[in-house]
């Protein structure tokens, strides 16, 4: 570190903020990045006419929630979302040098103390141009970009291997509970026609009947603010929100939340581009609020949700639309939902399902922890490494980088 020299981020780099005229560019969105990665990966994300410009070798860091560490560099000429600051190094920096600070935890955690805002928390170019950092000569810059790069390359590609380990067990699990909830655990059982192509054969002895008969409708929103305890989607499982709110900020935040109940059965209504991944499906655990993008099914006395928990994770919600003739839809309500057919089992059997489903799906739930467990321990040795190279708390042999 005797070499290194201490600068302030505005002494070597310059801080772009030019609108763009010409929408055509490529246009980079906050989730075109991967968080700590400086990975772009495409999305439907377009720019809505207020981008900013960003030139081949910019260095760009998301303002908005800068704890996410959104960093990037531009393969070509582009238009970036507003929420990008653009920085533009000068001859004392090194460009890839820099983005590896901007997602260092050291500058991350610095620069997350400093930003305001509860919901929506931005730094801003002032706040990050005062930050100090202490560079090598540029050479030595470069050599560290370049091991970064080889390195972070290394243990990025294990952190894919295992992500697509994790993809097969989840498709694997979506698999069997499709199965099981419309064929059920008997594989010799007779079979009946469904009259639906997209769902085919269910067992001879099972009802075929609409949602309505089993729920209802529950939209009572928390005006009244009858409850503070607000539910979020975590790995699909739902869970309390961890957040400590203050009165103001909490009756902002949730007065058009809706009461849900132990039991309540809800579905993301809002995204049916479906994805097993991402559809949102799940049992409320405890009264509390959720978020009034979920449509609520309040159960009928004696109805077992876990059966129809497992249920309503199998389908597929696009062709349910297809099958009214009414094409793909983005928005489900509950007025659409409530004459969805679904195949029912006798009670008895639904609880033997919910037991067979309970234990092959946590079996595999355990390895898919275990993925994910490396997985982070993976992410964070990524991280150490950045952080410690870029600030010289480790040296590196530049001769073989």
């Amino acid at each position: 570190m005797n070499k290194w020299q201490t600068y302030r981020i505005k002494d070597v780099a310059k801080f772009i903020s030019e609108k763009a005229n010409d929408c055509s560019l490529p246009y980079i969105a906050l989730d075109n990045i991967v968080s700590w990665d400086s990975t772009y990966i495409p999305s439907d994300s377009m720019s809505d006419g207020n981008s900013n410009v960003c030139k081949k070798g910019d260095v760009l860091f998301g303002k908005l929630r800068p704890y996410l560490a959104k960093g990037y560099i531009p393969t070509q000429d582009s238009i970036c979302s507003p929420e990008f600051i653009v920085l533009r190094s000068n001859n004392l920096v090194n460009n890839k040098f820099l983005l590896y600070f901007l997602l260092s935890c050291s500058f991350i955690s610095y620069i997350k103390n400093q930003v305001a805002g509860v919901k929506m928390p931005r730094t801003n170019a002032l706040q990050v141009g005062r930050v100090s950092l202490s560079l090598p000569f540029i050479a030595e810059q470069e050599a560290i970009a370049t091991y970064l790069d080889k390195e972070c390359g290394k243990i990025g590609k294990e952190i894919g291997l295992l992500e697509r380990k994790v993809d097969c067990y989840r498709r694997l699990k979506h698999s069997l509970i499709n199965q099981t909830v419309i064929r059920g655990i008997n594989p010799d059982v007779t079979m009946k026609p469904s009259g639906h192509s997209w769902i085919g054969d269910i067992p001879q002895h099972w009802n075929y009947e609409r949602v309505e008969k089993y729920f209802h409708s529950h939209t009572l929103y928390n005006k009244d603010f009858q409850y503070k305890r607000a539910f979020k989607f975590f790995k699909g499982t739902i869970i309390p929100k961890d957040e400590n709110f203050e009165e103001n900020e909490y009756q902002d935040a949730y007065e058009k939340y809706t009461i849900v109940k132990q039991n309540d059965i809800i579905i993301n209504g809002l995204n049916l581009n479906y994805d097993f991944k991402s559809m949102r499906v799940g049992k409320v655990t405890d009264n509390g609020i959720i978020t009034s993008a979920y449509i609520v099914l309040r159960p009928y006395q004696n109805v077992y949700s876990d059966f129809f928990n497992y249920l309503f994770k199998a389908f597929d919600y696009r062709k349910f639309f297809h099958g009214m003739g009414k094409g793909v839809r983005l928005t489900l309500s509950f007025n659409e939902l409530r004459t969805f057919e679904i195949p029912v089992p006798p009670s008895n059997e639904q609880h033997e399902i919910v037991a067979y489903l309970d234990d092959k799906c946590n079996k595999i739930d355990v390895i898919i922890n275990k993925i994910e467990s490396k997985i982070e321990l993976l992410k964070e040795l990524k991280r150490s490494l950045i952080n410690e190279v870029v600030t010289g708390q480790r040296a590196i042999n530049i001769s073989k980088s």
